[in-house]
């Protein structure tokens, strides 16, 4: 029974992380800010989940303050669970914690994966792979 249990686990953590694989896909153009950073989560939220947000809350209130302030990007995070969030969950197709960095143009990196495996164990990382993203869809 235990191997069974641990493999219905293994099968769900593999089919929800390559759920979120697509690296860059087309989506309406936004509208507000010229760079979007999306944070999706459940209402039931994990040591990992909330380390995902913060640590690229932290980064962006460290780095882009101005570029915030001024529009140029916004950070958001959503309930997935919430009916307000709905119709974001449905447009972006998400279906579990993610994150995403969405351009004017409406093409969307998915970071999850990255995210993921090291917002918890090693956030310097973390930060430095979501920054290097950043200003590479930025185009610095």
């Amino acid at each position: 029974m235990q191997k069974v249990i641990s493999l219905f686990l293994i099968v769900l953590f593999s089919s929800m992380f390559l759920s979120c694989s697509q690296a860059q896909t087309k989506t309406k153009k936004t509208s507000t800010g010229k760079l979007l950073v999306y944070y999706f989560h459940s209402t039931d939220r994990c040591v990992t989940c909330n380390a995902v947000e913060n640590n690229a809350r932290a980064l962006l209130e460290e780095s882009y303050k101005t570029k915030i302030d001024n529009g140029t990007i916004k950070f958001a995070s959503y309930n997935i669970d919430e009916e307000e969030n709905k119709a974001l969950v449905e447009k972006y197709q998400v279906a579990f914690s993610t994150l995403l960095i969405i351009k004017a143009d409406g093409t969307k990196t998915d970071f999850t994966n990255t995210a993921f495996q090291y917002a918890k164990n090693n956030p310097k990382k973390y930060k430095e792979l979501l920054n290097a993203e950043i200003k590479k869809q930025l185009g610095n």
